[in-house]
């Protein structure tokens, strides 16, 4: 997803997966979030792994999709990181934003987006961010009250 925002061709999940194995990017604790920024250079999108709060996620998005670690389903019961989710988007002029997400989970495929609140409660603090995109391509951002197209819609290609 992260390739294809930056108009770079997709490539195969099992390919990405040997790659990243191959340089070292998955230990025993999950996947090394400055190894992943260093896979995503090697493949063409400068990417770079840092801690952000939660409240400057938005801010972020607005250059483009990044991948936050978080909890499966955002939970609210303390437990924070371990799954890996790539934010792509928020809901503007709105205190709590809802803020548009990819996920491979199971229960990510049944949902796409999530109150900042809830994420921060589920969220390390730590994320990997890439290249700006170019302008014409930016993360969408939601007027209040307006609503994203939704999973699987060609209107939105991140």
């Amino acid at each position: 997803m992260i390739l294809l925002a930056h108009d770079h061709p997709a490539r195969p999940l099992t390919e990405l997966l040997k790659l990243g194995i191959s340089r070292g990017a998955l230990s025993e604790r999950g996947w090394l979030h400055a190894e992943v920024a260093r896979l995503a250079t090697s493949l063409g999108v400068t990417g770079q792994a840092h801690a952000v709060p939660a409240v400057d996620l938005p801010g972020c998005l607005d250059d483009g999709p990044l991948i936050a670690s978080v909890t499966i389903g955002f939970p609210d019961d303390g437990r924070r990181g371990g799954h890996l989710v790539v934010l792509r988007g928020y809901e503007r002029n709105q205190a709590d934003p809802s803020i548009l997400f990819r996920d491979p989970s199971g229960w990510g495929q049944a949902n796409d987006r999530v109150k900042l609140s809830r994420l921060a409660r589920s969220y390390t603090g730590r994320c990997i961010t890439f290249q700006p995109l170019p302008r014409t391509a930016r993360t969408p951002r939601l007027a209040a009250g307006h609503t994203a197209p939704t999973r699987g819609s060609a209107d939105i290609r991140l």
